[in-house]
């Protein structure tokens, strides 16, 4: 467990989104429980998610999931001090589609691929010019 707030936490989110999106997220969803109906990747609704394009949105939340996770993303949510931060299932399923995210199933988790890692190095290095 994160030994962090969930408001100081949404303050890092919408930091990362102002940066890269310039304007904070609107997805940040929170749970006092983990989200235990999203443990299996089947249950995310991924059939219907077409997304083809990295947008700023996407790489921002990327970035917060891994500032959060180290790299390995719970499915059922990162959890924190008394609250679980779920990755939007939109962004997740995108990031796994563009091959950013693989998801390992015995773990339940999210897992950052070789090209994810490429992509974050790409969004920093836009940040810092």
């Amino acid at each position: 467990m994160l030994d962090i707030e969930k408001d100081t936490a949404k303050r890092i989110i919408d930091a990362l989104a102002v940066a890269i999106d310039g304007k904070p997220s609107s997805a940040k969803s929170f749970n006092q429980f983990p989200y235990e109906d999203l443990a299996d990747y089947g249950n995310w609704g991924q059939d219907n998610n077409d997304s083809k394009r990295d947008t700023p949105r996407t790489r921002a939340l990327f970035m917060a999931y891994l500032v959060f996770s180290g790299g390995r993303i719970p499915l059922r949510g990162i959890e924190m001090h008394g609250t679980y931060f779920r990755p939007d299932v939109w962004v997740a399923g995108a990031l796994v589609k563009k091959g950013y995210l693989t998801v390992d199933e015995s773990a339940q988790e999210f897992v950052v691929t070789r090209d994810g890692w490429s992509f974050v190095a790409d969004t920093l290095e836009v940040l810092g010019k």
